[in-house]
């Protein structure tokens, strides 16, 4: 008799498929457990499609709300000013604000750019010398910004990446970790390599994540805290970009925290050997 149908997963309204639960060795039997795999192949399907439905709704919902906040601010301030009343003084402050919500858009809609072309595109890996990756993060690192502390093999080390994009990814990493406010007052990022990855730990001894927020630290838009994150012009993109760009590198970010004590994230490419030297086995 057919078995009891499965509620779990698929698409709103759609019928669970259903099995056949024979069992046997005869040819009817083997005909059943074909179309059990073929249920079974169409409810993955359909789970599928059901978290790529509800994964773009809540793009959507976040993208348009992101979009809404600043807008709204601007409008407002730009009819302040309009109007030729302020002071001053409120005059300034009206420009102030409607400068830093823009530069909120432009980072945003730059970010997202950025995002679909990592995820849609690829990227090309390539020879990346470790020492000149690591003097392009120092150099775009803001010169206002908390002091970076880097340890590095003294070595000189070839990994297979693309130097920008690496370069974006760290820095988005040591911007986040200096939003922290490490109560050492400097960040701190650690590279180590073996004979087959290059590791990078990006650290902090800030405020911390709760446990409970780490699993969805790279979704779009997502934010522990959103009003910190928006007065200190963070778009909500940053770590959703780090993951594809690590994942375009065939890896993923690794986050470790504890409330109070900091933050820990890592991630590891492959290495290359150098040149006339064989890789160790």
């Amino acid at each position: 008799a057919p078995g009891d149908s499965n509620p779990s997963g698929g698409l709103p309204g759609a019928p669970a498929p259903r099995r056949t639960a024979l069992t046997g060795t005869d040819e009817i039997a083997a005909l059943s457990r074909s179309f059990d795999n073929m249920a079974d192949a169409l409810e993955a399907e359909l789970d599928h499609r059901a978290l790529a439905l509800r994964q773009r709704e809540d793009f959507i919902s976040a993208l348009t709300h992101e979009l809404k906040t600043p807008m709204t601010s601007i409008l407002g301030y730009a009819q302040l000013l309009r109007t030729g009343g302020p002071d001053p003084e409120l005059r300034e402050q009206a420009t102030g604000y409607i400068a830093h919500e823009a530069r909120r858009l432009e980072t945003l809609s730059r970010k997202l750019l950025d995002l679909m072309q990592v995820s849609r595109q690829g990227i090309t890996l390539g020879p990346v010398s470790l020492g000149a990756l690591l003097t392009a993060v120092r150099r775009a690192v803001p010169a206002d910004s908390l002091p970076l502390q880097v340890r590095a093999p003294a070595d000189p080390c070839t990994l297979q990446g693309d130097t920008d994009l690496l370069c974006d990814l760290l820095l988005n990493l040591i911007t986040n970790a200096v939003r922290a406010a490490p109560r050492d007052g400097c960040v701190h990022l650690d590279v180590t390599a073996d004979a087959h990855r290059v590791q990078f730990a990006v650290w902090d001894t800030g405020r911390g994540i709760p446990p409970e927020e780490l699993p969805r630290l790279t979704e779009p838009f997502y934010m522990v805290d959103k009003s910190r994150a928006r007065a200190q012009n963070g778009s909500g993109i940053g770590l959703a970009l780090c993951r594809a760009i690590a994942v375009a590198h065939g890896t993923d970010l690794t986050f470790a925290s504890k409330p109070g004590q900091g933050t820990r994230v890592s991630f590891a490419v492959a290495r290359l050997p150098q040149p006339g030297k064989e890789a160790a086995p």
